[in-house]
């Protein structure tokens, strides 16, 4: 300073003072940063000193980190990129204000994480909030994926993409069958892959002879088809009906048990039948209209797809139209671009293709609301799998309804209780003589308004869990 003014000069001399009174910085900590009951408190402090790798990371903490990563040692090399967020506070680590677990108690965190069984991303939000540990997502996944409670009660497989049926190269080479009931009447639905073509017949009972009656006086008209598409119905999977199909030297194919999508064809067709049913005044008539009725995207009719013509109705229409047969040499690819188009639209709300099974993997499978514990045993077919579970019991179901899992089971449901399980009578039993055995659970078909004699015997007998007894022929003198 040039010119110094008499204060400067004359200052005053320098004394000590008390601003803030004296407090205890480890009462404001402990409330502060960690919540918790002194009891616990003590515990955390406890287990971080005796936990090497935390005092190295403290120690490190403590003096400065060293200029490089390669210079940190080994075991808290992992704490490197998160540096600037590690402080120590009473002898506890923090990353930012999420505590730092020790090794020791980590498991026991685990389990308050997963103590509410909220699924692996509630775990994580959940305990990403409070506190961390290297490696800390990775243990929740496992301790999740293997919770016995959580693989029992999981949610559904999400909706995988569309599988089109294969479009045949003629009428009536594929088909499909179903059985509904209509007013307390039974009947047997068979409907063509190529022109969607649909037979209906009324069936007196619901065995497997008069299902049989019924397809052998649909194929007398209409020729024996490739293949025979069908649910696990009693009617269906009976030894009688594997008979019936290497007889009459078709491929008979069963959908997967619990999913009709599988059968979707033959679904659809009940759906439309069962309307024109409720509907219309005359049935016959309906069927009639309908058979003549151009599918849209295709331009052409049933009938014009399966009899190569139009059929009269009420409605006047020229001979030509009548008598000359509309052929299409484009036909099958416009059924194949209106299957894209299905396809397309369903898989808008699709997720993605479910991975894959192998053999003997450990699975959980969809029974009831619960999932019960198993083994794959083998693929069926596209998408469905025989599984084994636990208790030894096999059964059949779609990769929808199955779910591979980590989990190790300590309680099971005995075989007993399972078998007396009438709300889900489709489940698969295995039986000397017999591999698989499929067990259906509703009444679903029946026959040809008359038939023989013989077919008074199948008077079934419907027990309490839905299985279907027939009498054997030995007692059908005693039975007239």
């Amino acid at each position: 300073m040039n010119l110094a003014d008499t204060l400067s000069r004359s200052y005053l001399s320098e004394t000590k003072e008390n601003l803030v009174p004296d407090i205890s910085v480890n009462d404001i900590h402990l409330i502060s940063y960690l919540p918790v009951s002194p009891i616990k408190y003590e515990e955390f402090k406890k287990a971080t000193a005796n936990d090497a790798e935390l005092q190295s990371l403290l120690d490190t903490v403590l003096e400065g980190w060293p200029d490089s990563k390669a210079e940190v040692p080994d075991e808290i090399r992992m704490y490197w990129n998160i540096r600037d967020e590690i402080s120590c506070v009473d002898g506890l680590l923090f990353k930012s204000h999420k505590l730092i677990i020790p090794q020791s108690m980590r498991t026991e965190m685990l389990n308050l994480i997963h103590s509410s069984h909220l699924g692996i991303v509630k775990c994580k939000s959940r305990s990403k909030d409070v506190m961390y540990w290297p490696g800390m997502s990775k243990d929740i996944e496992k301790i999740v994926s293997q919770c016995e409670v959580c693989a029992q009660h999981s949610t559904s497989n999400p909706k995988e993409p569309l599988i089109p049926l294969e479009v045949p190269d003629r009428p009536w080479a594929n088909i499909s069958a179903d059985i509904f009931e209509y007013e307390n009447q039974q009947y047997l639905v068979s409907v063509d892959h190529y022109s969607k073509w649909p037979e209906v017949v009324k069936l007196p009972g619901l065995s497997s002879y008069a299902t049989i009656q019924c397809l052998k006086s649909q194929f007398s008209r209409n020729g024996l088809p490739d293949k025979v598409l069908t649910d696990n119905g009693p009617q269906f999977s009976s030894k009688e009906f594997r008979d019936f199909s290497k007889e009459y030297s078709f491929v008979h194919v069963t959908s997967s048990l619990h999913l009709p999508q599988a059968n979707g064809q033959a679904e659809r067709t009940v759906r439309t039948v069962k309307n024109l049913l409720r509907k219309a005044k005359d049935p016959y008539k309906s069927l009639l209209d309908y058979r003549n009725t151009n599918i849209e995207e295709i331009g052409l009719s049933p009938a014009q797809m399966f009899l190569g013509r139009r059929l009269k109705t009420d409605l006047p229409t020229a001979s030509p139209l009548l008598s000359a047969a509309t052929s299409s040499n484009d036909l099958k690819m416009r059924m194949e671009t209106r299957k894209t188009r299905q396809k397309l639209y369903f898989d808008r709300h699709a997720g993605r293709e479910l991975r894959p099974l192998h053999s003997g993997e450990k699975i959980v499978i969809k029974h009831g609301k619960d999932w019960i514990p198993g083994n794959v045993m083998s693929e069926q077919s596209n998408r469905s799998y025989i599984v084994k579970t636990n208790d030894g019991t096999k059964y059949r179901r779609n990769r929808k309804h199955i779910r591979p899992t980590a989990a190790q089971f300590k309680h099971h449901q005995s075989a007993e209780t399972e078998i007396s399980d009438s709300a889900n009578p489709t489940k698969t039993k295995e039986t000397p003589g017999e591999n698989l055995q499929e067990v259906a659970s509703s009444p679903q078909s029946s026959d040809l308004p008359k038939l023989p004699e013989t077919i008074t015997r199948s008077s079934t007998i419907v027990t309490r869990s839905g299985r279907v007894v027939i009498p054997p022929k030995k007692f059908d003198d005693f039975t007239k």
